[in-house]
This record gives C-alpha cells, structure tokens and sequence, in this order.
C-alpha cells in the first residue's frame, strides 16, 4: 500500500532498530521455597516461575530442569489445587492459580516470544524507559490547542461532586469529546489514502503492544494499561475514514481488506465495521 503522504508517513513509521538488543542486566533467579511441603512440586512450581521470568540466560536451565522432575505436570496441578483448597482458596482462585501448569511446553513457547518482544523493543527504544516516553506523535497532538488532560472533561457540577458518571454519560461525553477534538485535525496530518490510515492505524497498535512489554519488563503491576486518551480519540477519526475514504484502485481496496478481517477492529467498531467492508467491496466490485 504505497502513498505519496511524506509528512504523515515520517510520524507513523514503526522507527528501525538501531540499539543493541543485548539485556543490561539480568534478573536474578527467585528463591526456591517450601509451598506445598511436596518437593516435587514445588520445584516443579520453582522451575515454572523461572520459565515466566522471561529471562534468556535463565530459560534454557529451567527447560532441562524439567526433564529432571519426576512428578508430571498433572500431578503437580492437582497436588497444588489440593494444596489452595486446603488453606481457603476459592475454585476462581484455584482457577487461575493453576492456569499453565499442565502445559510447561507452552509456557516455554510463550516465554521465548515474549523474550523476542522485548528485544525488539530494546533494539529500537535502547531501554524500556524510552519507550514509555512520549513519541513524535503525542508530542503533536499535546501542542494541541484542543489538547484535554482532564478526564473529567464535560461532567457537570453535580457529577464532579459525586465523583462518578454512569455509562450512558460517559459515553456521551465521549462523543462531545472526539467531535471537540476532530482527531487532532488542527496538528496532525490528514490521511489522504486508506493505506496512510491504516499506517497510523497499525503504528499505534504496535506502540500499545511495544509499551506492554515495556511495562512487564519494568514489572510495572499492570504493564502499560493504556494509550492516552486522546490517542483513541485520534484512532476513533481513522476508523470512521476507513468507511468514506474511498480505495485508490482494486488492489489497495483488497490490502486493505484483507488487514481489516485479520486486524479484527471490525468487531469493536459498532457501526462502523459493517461501513468499511461496504466502502471497500464497492470498489472491488467496479
């Protein structure tokens, strides 16, 4: 999908690695300790927590570690179920408590992908600091004169004092917000084809992506919870263009396509999903 749009491609290019992808430090392996009473499985937990570090000099140990364990993971997860029944835990506890202790071999295939991502960040932020920092884009958007910073931004004085809005209003303000802001039409350039916005589109999902693993690295308690406000403000603008910027030729109708089902943002797009396919099934149809 190519686009003559310069200004608008230099902010929302996924930027090239440029740093090294080698860890600072490495984290330091947690203390064994006696949980159940039951060794076997407790080093079985040991080696499991070891694996969810995400820590590449670590994870190759932890693998051979497991071949040596002689209870098998079904056993380690009842006996551990029996173990949290026992000393008060309710089944949702016991549920999530025991998610992937049946499967190590999908705890190690989750923890190398997750050893991938954060080299990727780390080869183009330098550190997971710098990638919680605010990006070109955001940079722009807060020149804004239309920038809002209060999340309370259109309660009345009744609702200020109460301190809460049911749904209904939120929603409400939500919209009186986004028509405010216009997608931060003012600052940012404009889309001029669909590739361009879903450009923008893919770059801000990579930056979400890019800042959770940041956060985990960091062990931040929720990761990255999320993009500001005004970012979604800014990505609710682009959908509403997928469904009235009309294709520039057949084959950019079917990219864009083909991105929108395998993106599944149709799903959360109200209206609007059914919109983009009609926009695009209408060129491809000419």
């Amino acid at each position: 999908m190519r686009t003559d749009n310069i200004e608008h491609k230099a902010l929302f290019t996924i930027p090239a690695a440029t740093h090294s992808t080698a860890p600072v430090t490495i984290k330091s392996l947690p203390p064994q300790r006696n949980i159940t009473g039951h060794k076997q499985t407790d080093a079985y937990l040991w080696v499991l927590e070891v694996i969810r570090m995400n820590e590449p000099a670590h994870l190759d140990a932890a693998e051979a570690a497991l071949v040596k364990i002689k209870i098998t993971p079904k056993q380690a997860e009842e006996r551990y179920s029996r173990y949290m029944l026992a000393n008060g835990g309710d089944p949702l506890q016991i549920a999530f408590g025991t998610i992937g202790m049946d499967n190590p071999a999908r705890s190690i295939q989750i923890a190398r992908e997750n050893i991938k991502k954060a080299a990727d960040v780390r080869a183009i932020f330098g550190s997971y600091e710098a990638a919680l920092d605010d990006v070109e884009a955001e940079y722009v958007i807060k020149s804004s004169p239309k920038f809002i910073d209060d999340h309370r931004w259109g309660w009345t004085v009744s609702e200020n004092k109460a301190g809460s809005i049911n749904g209904g209003r939120m929603n409400e303000i939500d919209d009186q917000r986004r028509a405010f802001v216009d997608g931060y039409r003012d600052v940012l350039p404009d889309p001029h084809t669909l590739s361009d916005v879903v450009r923008e589109l893919i770059y801000w999902d990579w930056l979400y992506w890019a800042r959770n693993t940041a956060g985990n690295e960091l062990e931040h308690e929720y990761g990255y919870s999320d993009h500001h406000e005004s970012v979604y403000d800014r990505e609710r603008y682009l959908e509403k263009l997928l469904a009235t910027i009309k294709p520039v030729m057949r084959t950019e109708a079917i990219e864009v396509c083909r991105w929108f089902l395998e993106s599944e943002k149709g799903q959360y797009m109200e209206n609007h999903g059914a919109a983009v396919i009609l926009n695009l099934v209408g060129e491809c149809e000419e």
